[in-house]
C-alpha cells in the first residue's frame, strides 16, 4: 500500500518527527534535551491512560498482556512495557521497529516483542488484557483501518481494554479537504507543496482521514463490549476533532 511505503520511509530517514510532527524531532534536530522530552510526553499519555481506566472501569488495572499497534519508535510502548508483565510494539516500518529496539534497549526494557504489521495481524498470536493506538489510525484510510480495528478488538481478553483514538470529523472547507486528498495520489503536488514549505523535496504526505463512529460502535457491540467511555479532543491545529475511545469486554461470568 502506498502508505505503507510512505511509513517505511519516515521510519528510515526522520522516524522521531514522523511519530510527533514538531520540528524540533527532526532528524536533523533532535537534541538529548528534546528525545528526553519526546520520551517524557509517552510517559504522560500512559499514565493518564492507565489513571483513566483505574477511575472509570478496573482500580486495581496492571494488564499482563499489552500491545502498542503503531508503535513507530516506542515513545508509548516503553511505557506500556513497564506497567505490564509482557508488551509487544507493532508497525509497519521495519525501520520503525528497528529504532524501537533500540530505544528499548536504550532504556532497558526487556519483556518486548516488536511485530511487523500488516490487514490481518498475522504476526499478532493470542489474546491481550489492553491494545492501544494513538495517532495512528488518522493515517489508515478507514477501509483498511475499520477492518483492523475489528482484527485488535477480537483479541482482547475476557474483561479487558482497547483504547483507540480516532478523528470523526474535519473543519476545513471541502475544497480544501478535496485539495489536500489529491495531494494524496499526487506526488507531484506534494512535493510542490514540500518546497513552498521548506521541506524536503520528497518527503511522503502524512495522510489524515476521518472514521465514522457509529460504524466503529456497532463493531465494538458486535464483539462484546459492554461500556465505552470517550474523550474528545482536537488535532492538527483544530482542523479535526479527534476522540478516544476505552471499551472493556464484557467479563467471562463467574461459576
Amino acid at each position: 500500500m502506498g502508505t505503507d511505503r510512505d511509513w517505511e520511509n519516515w521510519g528510515r530517514n526522520d522516524p522521531y518527527f514522523g511519530v510527533l510532527s514538531h520540528e524540533s524531532f527532526r532528524a536533523g534536530n533532535i537534541s538529548n534535551e528534546s528525545r528526553t522530552a519526546f520520551f517524557l510526553s509517552g510517559e504522560k499519555h500512559i499514565e493518564s491512560l492507565f489513571d483513566t481506566i483505574r477511575a472509570h472501569f478496573k482500580p486495581q488495572f496492571r494488564p499482563s498482556r499489552s500491545l502498542d499497534f503503531g508503535c513507530g519508535v516506542g515513545r508509548l510502548l516503553i511505557p506500556l512495557a513497564r506497567r505490564s508483565q509482557h508488551a509487544s510494539g507493532v508497525d509497519v516500518s521495519a525501520a520503525m521497529l528497528t529504532e524501537a529496539r533500540r530505544n528499548c534497549e536504550i532504556h532497558a526494557i526487556n519483556n518486548v516483542e516488536l511485530l511487523g504489521s500488516d490487514d490481518h495481524l498475522s504476526q499478532v498470536q493470542g489474546e491481550y488484557d489492553l491494545i492501544h493506538s494513538h495517532i495512528v489510525f488518522a493515517h489508515i484510510d478507514p477501509l483498511r483501518g475499520q477492518a483492523i480495528i475489528e482484527a485488535l478488538a477480537s483479541k482482547i481478553s475476557s474483561g479487558g481494554f482497547i483504547a483507540i483514538q480516532v478523528l470523526y470529523s474535519c473543519n476545513a472547507s471541502p475544497w480544501i479537504r478535496s485539495l489536500v486528498k489529491l495531494r494524496y495520489k499526487l506526488p507531484l503536488l506534494n512535493a510542490i507543496r514540500n518546497l513552498i514549505r521548506g521541506r524536503p523535496f520528497r518527503e511522503p504526505p502524512m495522510q489524515l482521514h476521518v472514521y465514522d463512529l457509529p460504524t466503529v460502535f456497532r463493531a465494538l457491540n458486535h464483539l462484546g463490549y459492554s461500556k465505552t467511555l470517550l474523550m474528545t479532543d482536537k488535532f492538527e491545529n483544530e482542523q479535526f476533532d479527534s476522540v478516544t475511545l476505552i471499551a472493556q469486554r464484557i467479563p467471562a461470568p463467574t461459576a
